[in-house]
């Protein structure tokens, strides 16, 4: 049992927890009960607890405004494949017409670390669970990361939010990353396309699950790879060695590849924050975030590797 019951909600939040829940309806006339906990860039997160099944769930309550960047029908098909292959948490409670949710509550599990993301053992079994997703039936959407930038440059320009002063410059090199792609092949498979820290997950038997799928789309499988080792801060070398446990014969194409998106992944993250600093009522520094996620960006796209990964993919 935790500390609140659903007749006891006074915030927003917690008030549309609260009727989401009575919509469950394996729990009806059951005694449910929630704590709010801290976690999340975007929507409010929750345990909650059913007394007489004995059962603890994380369920969410959408942020305002997310609609502008996340298709929650999508998401929700994504988390329920994450979970058949068993690379995410499972799904005990939805209620399709809030968008609502509730997963298995992980309670052997803790969040990554950066130190966790860079452990030889715990990134093979990353890169084991996501070749393992990567080879799933494909999803019923597709969004690229080229797709993901160019529509959240144009939600940026049209909600007039605060953008780099080289923005064109750097969507000029994302075009000519497309480009090399699309030369190279275009490579499609259900995609988590997000990649956040916290939102790997271990237990002592060093298992590994991944949460969140809200951004799951088919896309290049070798963005989800740059997005870890982008998040990871992984030098060359460890990158390349994850590659090949990803990949048997992983090689200069596909390490190519990855240097190709990584400065993408940036700059569609930073596009996102920009557009969060517009539209999100979550108390958080976005500019600030954006302005380090273009730095890199920028910096990547003038390295030497960048060039030469464009003509190597």
């Amino acid at each position: 049992m935790l500390e609140n019951r659903l007749e006891q909600a006074q915030s927003k939040e917690d008030r549309a927890l609260a009727a989401s829940l009575r919509k469950v309806p394996e729990w009806n006339g059951l005694t449910v009960s929630y704590r709010r906990v801290s976690a999340g860039f975007t929507n409010f997160n929750y345990l909650i607890h059913v007394k007489e099944l004995d059962l603890t769930g994380f369920a969410k309550v959408v942020g305002p405004n997310t609609e502008a960047f996340i298709d929650r029908k999508a998401a929700h098909e994504a988390a329920v494949l994450a979970a058949q292959c068993g690379v995410g948490a499972g799904l005990i409670g939805y209620v399709e017409e809030d968008d609502f949710e509730v997963y298995e509550f992980l309670s052997d599990y803790r969040c990554f670390t950066i130190a966790d993301m860079l452990d030889p053992g715990l990134s093979a079994k990353v890169m084991e669970a996501y070749a393992t997703i990567h080879t799933c039936p494909p999803l019923p959407q597709t969004n690229t990361g080229f797709q993901q930038i160019e529509s959240l440059q144009a939600q940026l320009a049209s909600a007039n939010a605060d953008r780099p002063e080289d923005l064109d410059d750097l969507l000029w090199q994302a075009r000519r990353a497309q480009a090399a792609i699309t030369r190279s092949g275009v490579i499609s498979a259900p995609c988590y396309n997000d990649g956040y820290v916290t939102n790997y997950m271990k237990n002592d038997q060093g298992d590994v699950r991944i949460i969140d799928w809200e951004y799951g789309a088919n896309n290049d499988p070798y963005w989800d790879l740059a997005t870890y080792f982008f998040e990871s801060f992984a030098d060359r070398e460890t990158r390349q060695e994850l590659l090949r446990i990803y990949k048997q014969d992983a090689g200069e194409r596909e390490d190519a590849r990855v240097d190709i998106y990584l400065p993408l992944v940036c700059l569609k993250w930073g596009l996102w924050a920009s557009l969060q600093s517009s539209i999100s009522a979550i108390d958080f520094d976005y500019l600030k975030y954006a302005d380090i996620l273009f730095m890199r960006a920028r910096h990547l796209m003038r390295q030497v590797s960048w060039d030469a990964a464009l003509e190597t993919v």
